[in-house]
């Protein structure tokens, strides 16, 4: 039931004010790669581990879905709602380490992912984040709430000040 009302959210910030996009919204390339998501993280949460081996049969159905909309979230990340995609032509993925607070913004091009083996809770990401276009996240890590990640951007340590710019390779603070 949570990743319904998670769902929801999401649908709720792809619609914004206008609620009549829910007419196109529907065949977008980021309503297809969220749904999948939450489909996915739904049935993981109902059946556990054993998921894994469950979802062999729909592989192929899957990867189409994954091809249509060049979204790449793992079914064990865990995001609350309120995921936005923008322009996900160039391709986002987020890795199953992952535990993502709310309203998330991804740009296209994006990448959250693992250089090595997480514990739980050691990779985190604040509610209300933002990542620009081809910005990477490599974890472990933690960041806080409002955290806005420049284009191009590669983030490798923690960055806990809420209300943050990163910029650069690898990314730093920005000076106001």
């Amino acid at each position: 039931m949570t990743q319904i009302r998670f769902f929801s959210q999401d649908v709720k910030r792809m619609l914004g004010k206008h609620k009549i996009r829910i007419i196109h919204i529907w065949l977008s390339r980021s309503f297809a790669g969220i749904f999948m998501y939450r489909l996915e993280r739904s049935l993981f949460i109902a059946f556990g581990n054993v998921y894994g081996y469950l979802r062999v049969p729909f592989i192929p159905i899957i990867h189409l879905v994954q091809a249509y909309s060049n979204i790449d979230i793992h079914y064990k990340s865990n995001i609350k709602g309120g995921v936005s995609i923008l322009h996900p032509a160039v391709g986002c993925v987020i890795s199953g380490q992952a535990k993502i607070g709310k309203n998330l913004t991804i740009t296209g091009g994006s990448v959250i992912g693992i250089s090595k083996k997480c514990n739980d809770d050691d990779f985190l990401i604040g509610d209300n984040c933002s990542l620009g276009a081809n910005a990477t996240i490599i974890g472990p890590l933690k960041l806080g709430n409002n955290i806005k990640i420049g284009a191009a951007a590669c983030v490798v340590k923690d960055c806990l000040i809420d209300d943050s710019t990163l910029v650069g390779v690898p990314a730093k603070i920005l000076n106001n």
